[in-house]
């Protein structure tokens, strides 16, 4: 039984290779956690200043 939870690796590769439709899947899966961690730690914040 598969994890729902996790993303198949066929999308995977699908995004690493740049396929505009598996990034976006992959972004709206991470979507949520990346808004917690730049409200919460403020990664995001740190990663632009060292850009």
């Amino acid at each position: 039984m598969r994890n729902k939870k996790l993303i198949p690796f066929e999308v995977i590769e699908k995004a690493v290779a740049g396929e505009p439709e598996a990034i976006d899947i992959v972004l709206k899966h991470y979507s949520p956690r990346i808004k917690y961690l730049s409200k919460y730690r403020g990664i995001t914040t740190m990663i632009f200043k060292t850009v």
